[in-house]
């Protein structure tokens, strides 16, 4: 065995660790767990949304209590007024005021019943969204259970690879890893792979008749992708 076929098991480690670590960040049950994140920080949004929206009803309610109340003392004040009045024209502007007022009461009573109401709306919808968090929330739980448990897995073969490939780093030169590294740094982590009939393994493309013979007849320490650069096991 050359040095590029023993260059070649560490290469093959080396992308299955790069594929693994890829893996560990892009795991389908991490993507199911953030959507389950996701979908709990929707509903639980809502939730706070209505309930100050159901604060700023109660508090509508409250301020129009006081309100009503100025304007009923108001309104009992000019009535007695009223019974002390003698002169028509004044008497007519005392009515006039008070009518004023109790168009203002009307309103506000109005405003409050409408509050009352929807506050009753968002009382209901709450609720709703409450059972509907728990839901979500209990699907959180079983999908962080279930990325943890996947991405353990991950880890475990991971670790199996990384030492396989420290096993295989030691049987090799010094020198060739120290050559292989700085030419995978420069070839996207590929720095060696195996000639498929005409094909490169590091870059996928096909070479010519010619140059598959010119390769073949190159030193096995000497073949280089006429493509890529990429060493190449034939």
């Amino acid at each position: 065995m050359d040095a590029f076929d023993e260059l070649l098991e560490l290469q093959a480690a080396d992308t299955e660790i790069a594929q693994l670590e890829h893996r560990t960040t892009n795991l389908p049950e991490g993507a199911t767990l953030a959507g389950a994140r996701q979908q709990l920080a929707r509903v639980e949004a809502e939730i706070v949304r209505l309930r100050t929206e159901s604060q700023n009803c109660s508090a509508t309610i409250e301020a129009n209590e006081v309100a009503v109340g100025d304007l009923r003392h108001q309104l009992g004040r000019l009535t007695a007024q009223l019974k002390t009045v003698i002169a028509p024209r004044e008497a007519e502007a005392l009515q006039h005021e008070m009518a004023v007022i109790e168009a203002k009461i009307s309103s506000i009573e109005d405003e409050s019943l409408a509050a009352l109401e929807r506050s009753e709306e968002l009382d209901t919808a709450v609720t709703r969204l409450e059972a509907e968090a728990a839901t979500a929330r209990a699907n959180v739980d079983e999908a962080d259970d279930a990325h943890a448990t996947a991405l353990e897995t991950v880890r475990i073969t991971l670790a199996a690879v990384r030492d396989r490939r420290a096993q295989a780093a030691t049987r090799l030169d010094p020198d060739w890893v120290a050559r292989y590294e700085r030419r995978r740094a420069d070839h996207a982590g590929v720095a060696v792979a195996r000639l498929v009939r005409a094909t490169c393994g590091g870059c996928h493309i096909d070479l010519s008749t010619s140059e598959v013979e010119a390769v073949r007849r190159m030193e096995p320490t000497q073949r280089e992708c006429p493509n890529c650069a990429r060493w190449l096991v034939v």
